[in-house]
């Protein structure tokens, strides 16, 4: 889902499918480098100012979430919704996904 060898465009690819990170994330990040040359202050990645053309290309061509499940039973994509959360403080636990079973 998120083939990449370049930490800007997983970044980008990450955005792309699951959505954009939380600010707060962006601010407790620890390669504070890598995170200002990708996000503005905002928050919002620099996808078409940062990756080459063809980088850029492959991310758009990615799609959302619901895009790349083709239509999947709504059950899978709630669970994938919950798993797939950025923020790990937000994020459901196993247990949480297994008890919704």
């Amino acid at each position: 889902m998120f083939a990449t060898h370049d930490n800007v465009e997983h970044l980008a690819l990450i955005e792309q499918v699951v959505g954009p990170f939380p600010r707060r994330m962006l601010k407790r990040a620890k390669n504070t480098h890598l995170v200002s040359d990708a996000f503005d202050s905002m928050g919002a990645h620099r996808m078409e100012r940062k990756l080459p053309p063809e980088s850029l290309a492959y991310v758009k061509r990615i799609g959302s979430l619901e895009s790349l499940t083709h239509g999947a039973d709504t059950w899978f994509l709630r669970l994938l919704r919950r798993i797939l959360v950025t923020d790990p403080d937000e994020r459901a636990t196993a247990r949480e996904c297994l008890r919704k079973l």
